[in-house]
């Protein structure tokens, strides 16, 4: 019975990724030119160990994990003069024989579009995901991200041992050229979590949506000024219970060098719900990007009042740290930092404070032009020594081996 129970499994994620391919195909324009498109399929397998895989405060209630791993992909790009479109869905398979109640069948899709007219620019990106709440509510830190948007801060570090969740994210925005140096736009953010499988009130579903107003005039060839206008809901579905905000941050991006920016804005953010409206609240962010020949590095800070399944939003001041250098033609070594303290708005929402930190350690070795052997190790520890006087760490090591027949991409 568990046998066939497994193989139903397998063969529902199959049938799953094979839908997230067709469903691709549906948006792909019949009337462009086979070589605006290009189709990278991707699949790696591996295993995992991991020591503490729930992060459990209490030494004798730890799970230790060790599991195989199978993780489907296919990046689809398409380029012309004025748009390009990214889709790459993925599935990501987990099975741990010795304790079968942790395997899961993660679904994934993201899209990115981006269109460049005369004066306008527009486009959206989008992501699915659905995965195990251990995972899930449990962000690891990825060194693939430079972009500080694209960077998740709506984790509760509860990673329960049951129950999924699903999130949806969709993020258009729109720019329009007043004349050279000056330029106004729009963009909104919604986010929708569902939790399926999780007893009690531990975890709820919520909404978060954010709208800007953007304001950008050109100082010079190398810095530009920036000025965004807020406003945010944030509603539980439980209760129907909405927290709403308004706010304005100023800033500037510069350019060092052609190969360096920087960039950061600060600003207030005034937060009313039903307990009250709160003191307003410095948030902003700075930002800086590297692209050398052999090195590439992103670092941010980011003060955000940031949403979650706990039922109530949180003030966090995060780090995050993605550095890649390729050390030979063939060995890319990386290394990753994410890191945050959270805290509850009100006296209430306490309990929530916590302290997340993950290190990450990754070594890339190119064996051939379509196969590649990446290993990964992860050191998390969540602290909540304030509320609780416990923490809990984890020590996770990954190992891939990856088929990607149209050439493994530079760094």
């Amino acid at each position: 019975m568990k046998r066939d129970k497994n193989r139903s499994v397998i063969l529902g994620t199959f049938l799953q990724f094979a839908l997230c391919l067709f469903l691709t195909c549906l948006f792909l324009p019949a009337d462009v030119s086979a070589q605006d498109w290009r189709f990278e399929p991707i699949v790696s397998v591996g295993g995992e160990f991991d020591d503490n895989a729930t992060l459990d405060i209490r030494t004798d209630e730890e799970v230790s994990l060790e599991g195989f791993l199978a993780d489907l992909r296919a990046d689809i790009y398409y380029d012309s003069p004025k748009s390009t479109l990214s889709l790459k869905p993925r599935v990501l398979l987990r099975n741990y024989s010795d304790q079968p109640e942790f395997d899961s069948d993660d679904v994934f899709v993201r899209a990115d579009y981006r269109f460049q007219g005369i004066s306008n620019q527009f486009g959206f990106w989008a992501n699915y995901d659905r995965e195990s709440v251990r995972t899930a509510e449990r962000t690891d830190s990825d060194l693939e991200i430079e972009d500080p948007d694209e960077i998740p801060d709506d984790d509760s570090g509860r990673t329960l041992r049951i129950g999924t969740r699903e999130i949806g994210r969709l993020a258009p925005y729109w720019r329009y050229n007043l004349s050279e140096k000056t330029a106004i736009g729009a963009d909104l953010s919604y986010v929708e979590a569902r939790y399926e499988e999780v007893f009690g009130n531990l975890l709820n579903d919520y909404t978060d949506i954010r709208a800007n107003l953007n304001f950008r005039r050109k100082f010079s060839n190398v810095t530009t000024g920036l000025i965004t206008l807020t406003g945010r809901s944030y509603e539980l579905k439980e209760t129907s219970s909405e927290t709403t905000g308004t706010g304005a941050l100023v800033g500037l991006e510069h350019r060092l060098s052609e190969k360096t920016w920087i960039s950061g804005m600060v600003g207030l953010e005034d937060i009313d719900q039903e307990q009250g409206q709160l003191d307003p609240e410095i948030v902003g962010f700075a930002t800086l990007r590297q692209n050398l020949k052999t090195i590439r590095m992103f670092a941010t800070y980011r003060r955000s009042i940031s949403p979650s399944g706990l039922g109530r939003l949180s003030k966090r001041d995060s780090v995050n740290l993605n550095f890649r250098r390729r050390l030979t033609e063939r060995i890319v070594a990386g290394l990753g930092v994410r890191a945050y303290q959270s805290k509850g708005t009100t006296e209430a929402a306490e309990i929530d404070d916590r302290t997340y930190v993950q290190l990450q350690a990754s070594f890339l070795w190119y064996l051939t032009t379509a196969f590649a052997i990446e290993t990964s190790y992860r050191y998390t520890v969540v602290d909540r020594s304030e509320t609780f006087g416990e923490r809990s760490n984890s020590n996770r090591l990954n190992l891939w081996f990856t088929y990607q027949p149209r050439t493994i991409p530079d760094i």
